[in-house]
């Protein structure tokens, strides 16, 4: 019997995990259309084109669009764009995980890392954040580049997708967000790995060759900086936003609506201001569980790419991986989300490494020969997944709230019928 269920996990090894993790995300899914989780990322998404073109304003466009042609609210759109978005990243990284599925050990940390997929799960300050549509683009392009290298995907037909869906996906992520801008060099040094494999900076006679002039498709994404720049929204124009916005929605919140009104860089000097004084939210007194945190994330992706399965997959370019993540860093200057900084850069730092090409793994299920040594690996793993959590921000928070405390929270629900959601969060009507 256990010979047999031990043949069928291993031929529905990728499905299941689908399926497993599907099912970890479902009350979280479940209560999101229910309740305002988040009333802040909420409010955030409805921002809109309504008094004329402001930045971040394209996702409320959407969203108020469909509501005009469908009976469905705002709330419940909302909560469904994201369901969409978050079942096609959970697809995709399953995806792309599955050419180390066999390393069943480093294939389980990398899926329920809750610096990863699980960080919005743990956290519902970090769920409906428009990083989740930023993360689908990223995860696409990985696999797009994934399948270049392994040589299923010619060069020609990489450079269509490459035109027709990474460039205009990262403008449009940028009309949804700003943040998206700071994504740039990580699409752009996956194009250059696609090009050029042994890349050298001060090559220029290298350098300048036919292939490399797509590259300049690149310059199309940074479009909507300079408008940002150039044509910030007037006070006016917001007030009038939030009064449509209030009227549609009474609960909504104005404050991350009054955001978008400072001109983009005044913005980013603004926050920076702020991020590094003594504030209520805590973030600066806690500089150092995010930086373990992230220290934590960086080294164990290494680690595993570098010690662990260096001998599976082929890197080059390798110092490029500086230029994928640096950027993401300014962010910790402009926003106090830590926390979402440090899922960002986790993720970008191992789309780099997976975007490669990965010999085929044979089926091993311990990481090291020492049986007693490998036990107490796979329990500290064990407790990491399951106690470590990341907290989108705020000194409320610690970093010992991790996936117990969610079957905690089903259980007080659905068996003690606990009145937590109702006490915590704003019912949908």
């Amino acid at each position: 019997m256990f010979h047999i269920l031990k043949n069928y996990i291993d031929r529905n090894f990728n499905l299941l995990s689908f399926i497993t993790v599907f099912f970890c995300f479902v009350p979280l899914f479940y209560f999101s259309t229910n309740y305002v989780l988040n009333g802040w990322a909420y409010s955030d998404a409805l921002i809109n084109y309504s008094e004329g073109f402001i930045r971040r304003g394209l996702l409320g466009e959407i969203i108020f669009n469909i509501n005009n042609f469908t009976n469905l609210g705002i709330q419940k759109i909302h909560a469904y764009i994201f369901i969409f978005f978050t079942l096609i990243n959970i697809f995709f990284y399953i995806l792309i995980l599955r050419n180390i599925s066999k390393f069943r050990f480093v294939y389980i940390f990398l899926l329920f890392n809750p610096l990863l997929l699980f960080f919005p799960l743990n956290d519902t300050g970090g769920y409906l954040r428009k990083e989740i549509l930023m993360l689908t683009l990223m995860f696409f392009h990985c696999y797009l580049c994934n399948k270049y290298h392994s040589d299923k995907l010619s060069l020609s037909k990489y450079f269509l997708i490459f035109k027709c869906f990474i460039i205009p996906g990262i403008i449009l992520n940028t009309l949804m967000h700003d943040i998206q801008l700071f994504l740039i060099p990580f699409h752009f040094i996956l194009t250059l790995n696609v090009i050029d494999r042994d890349f050298k900076l001060l090559s220029y006679k290298n350098n300048f060759n036919k292939k490399n002039l797509n590259l300049l498709f690149y310059i199309f994404t940074t479009i909507p900086f300079f408008i940002f720049i150039f044509f910030p929204a007037s006070p006016e124009k917001i007030n009038l936003i939030i009064k449509n916005v209030l009227l549609a929605d009474p609960h909504a919140f104005s404050a991350p609506i009054k955001h978008v009104a400072d001109p983009f860089l005044r913005a980013a000097q603004n926050n920076t201001m702020f991020m590094f004084s003594k504030d209520d939210l805590g973030t600066y007194n806690h500089i150092f569980k995010y930086f373990f945190l992230l220290v934590f994330s960086i080294g164990t992706i290494y680690l595993i790419f570098n010690k662990v399965l260096n001998k599976n997959v082929l890197i080059f370019n390798h110092w490029l991986v500086f230029v994928s993540i640096v950027p993401l860093f300014l962010l910790f200057f402009i926003g106090r989300d830590w926390g979402r900084w440090i899922h960002l850069i986790s993720f970008a730092y191992l789309l780099f490494y997976m975007q490669f090409n990965f010999s085929k793994i044979k089926k091993k299920y311990q990481l090291i020969k020492n049986k007693y040594l490998n036990l107490i690996l796979i329990l500290t793993c064990f407790g990491f997944l399951s106690v470590i959590s990341l907290p989108h921000c705020c000194k409320q928070q610690t970093i010992f709230d991790g996936f117990y405390k969610n079957i905690l929270l089903s259980y007080n629900l659905f068996i003690n019928n606990s009145k937590y959601i109702d006490e915590t969060f704003r019912e949908i009507n």
